[in-house]
């Protein structure tokens, strides 16, 4: 019994020695425990051993060293940050490095300083074992600044895939644009490289849109090759190639890490947009992108960076918005395009707001544009009701104050002074006194000296009033001016007119103090800035919000009135897919454009064009056409002044009728009597009193002709 139990122990024995000849690997797990995260691998002897583990662990360190280097230009201000991913249920080499490698960069963060590793970085891990509670809260909370080289090593390729996707794209800190190092090690697969490595390189850039990748892959248990993606190759751009820039044996690079270095730095250099193609997506937005999709601000200065970095473009321009994000998380628009890989990068006069660059990619700002309402221009004032406004209501009362003083004024002067009697009257006096104030001559002088140095100023006060009047008249009459000008989104409001603009300008008052204009806004395609809807504008049917820079060029930026304040002030940027590789070499011809002056050399030259060439060229065809020609409603305030004149004189005139009339014709009676009594006096007595009588009768002629009398022709 004995030895047929010992036989069936050999056969047993025999038979799984077969099977992991056959099979390679094995794996035995514990079914009963479901939380058990380790996976026992039976593998060949010449896998196992510290010597295979120790040989990835030095492979990874000593070409991430070389991979991970930039150039002293391309260096932040702060410690890079390097992303570590640990994942559970590896293989056994794979496990192994991974645990290995940890253990190795946390000595080098306990170890800063040291002479062979002196340069600090920050450290972050992503497991793909997190529990639903530390996923909801790493949901609102996580890094601030985006990493700069992701470390990962996997042993098959939909495990990258899906460490990708569940994780690591998932976090605050996703760069697209990061470096990313791929260490791959499975044994099945030891004779592969190129078609893993093509399969990873283009699902990373289809699926993540990542570029720079390098990976590290086991062509045994010691032997590696490293592999880059060599997709933007000045040679042959946008074609995916893998490229071979060294081999590492038992820990050590192949042939030298100098060559390596210099392999890398090859790359690194070749890896550029010369004679690569891009397609812009550019809507059509004057001054911006003009219609004919060659003309514009931003094609000239996508053409400046263009020729020197040597790439050509591929435009293709449309009336589409930029694009917001559906309810299902999709966008629409030219965003939308730009996600479907139908486009590099977006212009048209856009800025990317907090939504967009939570996905998108922005460059640094090149122009910058006001926005606010416009709205119809209020209709201009009526010639005669521009006669009354042209003087403030205080200078009018003064006036009519002077007028009362020098009148008051002149017949006291004329009632002390012994000046004839006829001027003494108080009418007379009035209408004296508003003559010269309007600078009408007047028949009566005064006598006295004292009288008519007042009425020389009088005159001379008159002259300077009807001087200054008859001036802001004529500048009446050319330019009447307008009535209250709408300028306030309140009294927009309150006077029943819509008002919206672009959809994506709407968020700019999503606030707590505008939340009325917020609710109000209307985003419909009857308020999108064009020259249809502004000319409802100029109709008084709407008010639109939009950028001046665009009102400025438009046929219609003298008929439309612009509200003083600014509501926003935007940035004009390209936008671009969140992990674009040349987005540091556009920002850096940007930065020397603006240090220079180009973009304000731009900006200059486009108002200077718009504002002063433009309008001398709409004035030089109209200038017969503005020729000012009086008409009866010109004259309605003239008239309606002399009106009233007339009125107050002619009451005037009645009034002293009706209170003086006897008492001057009985003045006049006695008069006459005491002419005759004086007749019959002593022919002595006259002749005494014969001087002074004839002075008083010279002093107070009864009568004065006005109408000279004709000469008599003697022959």
């Amino acid at each position: 019994m004995w030895s047929n139990y010992q036989s069936a122990s050999r056969l047993l024995l025999l038979l799984l020695l077969l099977l992991q000849r056959l099979l390679l690997v094995y794996g035995i797990v514990n079914p009963a425990n479901d939380t058990a995260n380790t996976v026992i691998y039976m593998l060949p002897a010449k896998d196992l051993g510290p010597e295979t583990w120790r040989a990835g662990v030095d492979c990874l360190d000593s070409f991430a060293q070389i991979f991970f280097f930039r150039n002293p230009r391309e260096r932040f201000t702060r410690s890079y940050n390097l992303m570590l991913t640990n994942s559970f249920n590896l293989s056994m080499p794979a496990d192994q490095i991974q645990e290995g490698f940890h253990k190795l960069i946390n000595e080098a963060v306990a170890r800063a300083g040291e002479p062979h590793r002196s340069e600090l970085f920050q450290l972050r891990v992503i497991s793909d074992h997190e529990d639903m509670r530390s996923k909801e809260r790493n949901k609102n909370f996580g890094e601030l600044l985006l990493a700069d080289n992701y470390v990962i090593i996997v042993d098959t390729v939909e495990r990258l895939l899906s460490l990708m996707s569940r994780y690591v794209s998932r976090k605050r800190s996703w760069n697209p644009g990061a470096r990313f190092l791929v260490l791959f090690h499975n044994p099945q697969v030891h004779n592969r490289p190129l078609r893993v490595a093509s399969q990873i390189f283009s699902e990373l850039m289809s699926s993540f849109y990542v570029h720079r990748v390098a990976l590290i892959y086991a062509d045994s248990a010691l032997d590696y090759n490293l592999l880059v993606n060599d997709y933007y190759s000045n040679v042959d751009c946008r074609i995916l190639s893998v490229q071979s820039v060294g081999q590492c044996h038992d820990g050590r690079l192949f042939p030298s890490p100098k060559a390596v270095y210099t392999a890398m730095t090859d790359y690194i250099s070749g890896f550029s947009p010369k004679n690569c193609t891009f397609f812009v997506c550019a809507s059509i937005s004057a001054p911006f992108v003009e219609a004919d999709c060659i003309l514009g601000i931003e094609m000239r200065i996508l053409g400046f960076m263009r020729n020197r970095l040597q790439f050509t473009i591929n435009q293709t321009c449309s009336l589409e918005s930029r694009g917001e994000m559906d309810s299902s998380g999709n966008w629409n628009g030219l965003l939308g395009k730009l996600t479907d890989g139908e486009c590099d990068f977006v212009i048209g006069g856009y800025y990317p707001d907090n939504e967009v660059a939570d996905f998108f990619w922005g460059s640094d700002c090149y122009l910058q544009d006001a926005h606010t309402f416009y709205i119809k221009v209020a209709d201009r004032r009526p010639a005669w009701q521009a006669m009354v406004g042209i003087f403030e209501p205080s200078t009018w009362i003064g006036f009519i104050v002077v007028l009362l003083i020098s009148w008051l004024f002149w017949f006291v002067l004329v009632s002390l002074l012994p000046e004839p009697d006829y001027f003494q009257q108080i009418s007379l006096t009035a209408i004296n006194a508003l003559a010269v104030s309007i600078s009408v001559a007047v028949q009566e002088r005064p006598v006295c000296q004292s009288t008519r140095l007042f009425f020389m100023a009088l005159t001379l006060y008159g002259l300077n009033v009807v001087a200054t009047y008859s001036s802001k008249m004529i500048a009446t009459f050319q330019d009447p001016g307008y009535l209250h000008q709408l300028d306030e989104l309140t009294e927009v409001m309150a006077a029943g007119i819509p008002f919206g603009g672009h959809e994506e300008s709407r968020d700019w008052f999503e606030n707590e103090d505008d939340m009325w204009v917020f609710n109000s806004y209307n985003v419909s395609p009857e308020f999108i800035p064009k020259t249809d809807n502004l000319l409802a504008v100029k109709l008084g049917q709407r008010c639109i919000l939009s950028n001046r820079m665009y009102t400025l060029q438009s046929p219609l930026a003298d008929d439309i009135f612009a509200f003083p304040q600014n509501f926003f002030t935007s940035p004009v940027q390209m936008i671009m897919k969140a992990g674009f590789p040349f987005l540091y070499e556009m920002n850096s011809i940007i930065r020397s454009m603006r240090d220079v002056g180009i973009f304000q050399k731009i900006d200059a030259d486009f108002r200077y064009n718009n504002t002063y060439l433009n309008r001398i060229a709409k004035m030089r065809p109209q200038f017969a056409e503005n020729a000012i020609v009086l008409t009866t409603e010109h004259l309605k305030g003239p008239f309606g002044i002399l009106g009233v004149g007339v009125l107050c004189s002619s009451v005037a005139f009645l009034g002293e009728l009706m209170i003086r009339y006897w008492p001057c014709r009985l003045q006049v009676k006695q008069q006459q009597t005491a002419t005759r009594t004086r007749r019959k006096r002593p022919k002595d007595a006259g002749r005494l009193r014969g001087r002074s009588q004839w002075e008083r009768q010279v002093q107070v002629a009864p009568v004065i002709r006005f109408t000279p009398v004709k000469r008599r022709k003697v022959l």
